[in-house]
């Protein structure tokens, strides 16, 4: 179904990881479980989890339900599965891309959870082709909500190097200093993936 195109600067390490990436399309956890060399567990809307069918799958593949009203419950269950051994996965925007080649203000999510669990990040710039993605509207308990589905063609990944982050979870403005720093390097490596996409025509 996919032309996968996967680039290494560095091979993801086995053990628990905060795996960081953009998030263009509905698609992408089930990709970047499956390329995660180990159990992991992805930050997914709670409105998602109450698709029949869909919903009882995000249940029972231990992913975490993420309220829109607030994180608190997901954030400490994300950091209770780094201390068990087990993979994170987060969407530095903390929901599908606006935009396909930019990342709008980065949530801080990862590098909190990286300064408590002492997990390295590592950070993953997902590209696609915009022809390929599907929106898809539905209507859940009542709230319309909009898939970007990929279900086939050429989907490239970037990876990058582990970053091992050190510091006081409440000095707020270094949070947010290093939430934006890593989303630039998200975004550069988005840049890459798309790039050989379009060299790849």
């Amino acid at each position: 179904m996919f032309k996968m195109d996967i680039f290494h600067h560095f091979h993801i390490p086995r053990g628990a990881k905060i795996i960081v990436a953009n998030h263009p399309t509905t698609t992408d956890p089930f990709l970047l479980t499956s390329i995660s060399n180990g159990q992991a567990a992805v930050l997914i809307k709670d409105i998602l989890f109450d698709i029949p069918l869909f919903g009882k799958y995000l249940h029972w593949a231990g992913h975490i339900p993420v309220k829109k009203d607030g994180g608190g419950e997901a954030f400490e269950r994300a950091l209770t599965l780094l201390k068990k051994d087990i993979t994170v996965i987060v969407f530095i925007e903390g929901d599908l891309s606006q935009f396909l080649h930019k990342i709008k203000k980065p949530k801080t999510g990862a590098v909190r959870l990286a300064m408590l669990s002492g997990k390295p990040i590592i950070p993953i710039g997902i590209g696609v082709k915009m022809k390929n993605i599907h929106s898809i509207s539905s209507v859940i308990k009542g709230v319309r909500e909009l898939g970007k589905w990929y279900f086939k063609g050429p989907y490239a990944l970037t990876i990058g190097k582990p970053i091992n982050i050190k510091g006081n979870v409440m000095d707020k403005n270094k949070v947010r200093y290093l939430s934006g720093w890593l989303g630039r390097k998200i975004s550069s490596l988005e840049k890459e993936s798309s790039k050989r996409l379009n060299l790849s025509k």
